[in-house]
């Protein structure tokens, strides 16, 4: 029993510190994506050329934090970073189904 303990707790480090890699690798990998679609979408007002009408001074979309904080905003308020304690949920099903079939079976 307490090498199941030991197994457990060491397996619950191991996970948390992944869920935690895992969340800044996908968090950085976000904010560059909104940095990229605020580049573009300056790059695109900016062709579009003064002559345009249409065209709004470059602050029109916001500044590029502003607009970083707020689509960080939205992500977190998704599912996509709850999907990512599958990093938890996954082995331990597993595991839970490995242990019954050597064990019960």
């Amino acid at each position: 029993m307490l090498g199941f303990i030991r197994f457990f707790i060491t397996g619950m480090l191991m996970l948390t510190v992944l869920y935690v890699l895992l969340g800044i690798y996908v968090r950085s990998l976000m904010r560059e994506r909104l940095e990229d679609k605020w580049a573009r979408a300056q790059e695109h007002m900016q062709e579009r050329g003064p002559e345009d009408e249409r065209v709004q001074d470059e602050t029109s979309i916001g500044s590029r934090d502003d607009y970083v904080e707020a689509g960080m905003q939205d992500y977190a308020s998704s599912i996509r970073p709850k999907l990512l304690l599958g990093v938890y949920i996954l082995p331990m099903v597993t595991f839970c189904v490995i242990f019954y079939m050597t064990n019960i079976m």
